[in-house]
Formats: structure tokens, C-alpha cells, sequence
């Protein structure tokens, strides 16, 4: 009876331990080299005076990655990560939700810290862009 009630504390032990070293490890990738490190952070304001909501995406390798969501006549942020960007190149594309005109900026090179707004017009041409 002694060997059968070692082995349920035994049992229990391991499962304890396994408790601890899984909360140790949730804790440490909360804590540690979080995976969204704001030091490589660029931020992208979009300005919509877009009569739709425009969906903002960065197109790379023809590929392109959504960034989100803009209501007309509104303005968001976004944070992008240069270490994600292929040589700290960003291009942003507009799509306005139900219209078949997109609006594409230039290819922009930024680097850390910088601010880039991109102010969205009613005629989506006339659109610009701005880096600080």
C-alpha cells in the first residue's frame, strides 16, 4: 500500500511540475524577446477622404500582406515592422471596399522610427504620401 500511494504522489509530482514549467514558459514569451518589438517600428497613419471604407495592404514579392481597415472619412494607425519588409522597402496599396479603383503608392524606403502618412483623397489620384 506504501509503493501505491508513492506512485499517485509520484504521479501527481509530475504533473505539478509540468504545470510549473508550462507557465514558466507562457511567462518568459511574454516577458522575453516578444516577437513585436516596437524598435524596428514604423508607423503608417492613413487620412481616408474616401466616401468608402479602404482596406490598406503592403504589396511585396506580388504578394500583398493586409495591414487593415480605414473607415471613410476617418483615420487610422498601423505599426509595420521594417525586419519584415524586404530591404526596408514598403509600397501601399488602397482598396476601397465595393469600388473597382485601387490607389498604389511609390515604392517608399523608411527605416526604423519613422512616420509615413498617407493622406487618401476623394479622387484616389490625387492621393500623396509623407515620411518623417
Amino acid at each position: 500500500m506504501l509503493h501505491h500511494a508513492h506512485n499517485r504522489l509520484s504521479a501527481f509530482a509530475r504533473v505539478a511540475l509540468g504545470f510549473v514549467l508550462a507557465a514558466g514558459a507562457c511567462s518568459s514569451l511574454r516577458h522575453g524577446n516578444a516577437p513585436d518589438d516596437e524598435a524596428d517600428a514604423v508607423t503608417l497613419t492613413v487620412v481616408n477622404h474616401h466616401q468608402l471604407n479602404v482596406t490598406v495592404f503592403n504589396v511585396a514579392g506580388g504578394r500583398r500582406d493586409r495591414l487593415g481597415e480605414v473607415t471613410a472619412a476617418a483615420r487610422a494607425s498601423f505599426t509595420i515592422h521594417v525586419r519584415r519588409l524586404p530591404s526596408g522597402e514598403l509600397r501601399l496599396l488602397a482598396d476601397p471596399v465595393g469600388s473597382r479603383t485601387t490607389a498604389t503608392s511609390e515604392l517608399l524606403r523608411v527605416n526604423a522610427g519613422d512616420i509615413v502618412q498617407w493622406v487618401l483623397e476623394t479622387d484616389l489620384a490625387r492621393s500623396h504620401i509623407e515620411i518623417r
